[in-house]
């Protein structure tokens, strides 16, 4: 007899058992998930223990849902079913049951940002009447110096800034929907983050806001990015990225998660960046069983 329930802030210990237990050949490249990531993710996701579930038989777990709340949405952040339970319905009912909880106490909105290169996964949201909104789109980009023929800028240009200061500064392209680089979250992670501004005589020019990448993550992730709409704005920004790169020591820097509406791709494609990984994002409305 499964038997299925919420969790609680007690409840870390649990989850990251039930998450990597009910792990299959798909997620073989996929990073291991611990109590000490999963309050990483509390901080950068705003994952709520409260919008979690574990299935389970006996002791044993063999469905896990994580799940991060917004005002707005939730976001189904990882959904596991072990691979001996599967075909069983118990991945509908996490999914049926977080829904109608969020019936009563909102937000009514439900997302999910799924892998485009997993059928199975992807299936089932179709299966579950989710509709799909948008495909999103991971950004990379390796290395990559400045053009011979830039100047160097002085050094009195670039800026290390804070959080308050990148988001007033207008300049960054505002997260669509999103979750990985939601502004919200900015001061609740302000001490993994890095904030460099480029100044003009005038004005600040561009800024960037990066955050350090985890040990089980490759790649230093940019949360926001955005420059004035003119020439100087836009090879500032150019610095901005190499000089992050830099302090990085060459890391790999990853836009997560773009939908065309936040970033366009043409823009990024001057800045070096090449698309990656896709994931098609799934929404629904919560709804009473």
């Amino acid at each position: 007899m499964t038997a299925y329930r919420f969790c609680r802030s007690d409840d870390l210990g649990l989850l990251a058992e039930a998450h990597e237990r009910c792990r299959g050949s798909e997620d073989e490249a996929a990073p291991a998930l611990d109590r000490a990531r999963l309050k990483e993710l509390i901080r950068e996701l705003d994952l709520w223990s409260s919008s979690c579930m574990v299935a389970l038989e006996g002791s044993e777990p063999v469905g896990v849902l994580l799940g991060c709340k917004s005002d707005t949405a939730t976001l189904v952040y990882a959904l596991r079913v072990h691979p001996e339970h599967r075909r069983r319905g118990h991945a509908r009912h996490l999914l049926t049951s977080l829904s109608s909880k969020l019936a009563i106490l909102g937000p009514p909105r439900l997302v999910a940002e799924v892998p485009a290169h997993r059928p199975a996964a992807l299936a089932l949201f179709d299966a579950c009447g989710w509709r799909r909104e948008e495909q999103l789109v991971d950004w990379q980009r390796s290395a990559t110096p400045p053009p011979a023929e830039t100047i160097a800028p002085a050094e009195e240009q670039f800026a290390s800034i804070s959080v308050e200061e990148a988001l007033a500064s207008g300049l960054l392209a505002p997260a669509a929907n999103g979750w990985r680089r939601d502004p919200a979250s900015f001061e609740r992670q302000a001490d993994r983050l890095t904030c460099l501004g480029f100044y003009s005589a005038d004005r600040l020019e561009a800024v960037v806001v990066g955050r350090a990448p985890h040990a089980r993550r490759g790649a230093l992730e940019v949360l926001a990015l955005g420059s004035t709409d003119t020439d100087l704005g836009r090879l500032s920004l150019r610095l901005l990225l190499a000089e992050l790169e830099r302090s990085a020591d060459g890391t790999t820097l990853l836009v997560p998660c773009v939908s065309p509406v936040e970033l366009e791709a043409t823009p990024l494609f001057e800045l070096f960046f090449r698309p990656g990984g896709e994931h098609v994002r799934f929404a629904t409305e919560a709804e009473s069983a």
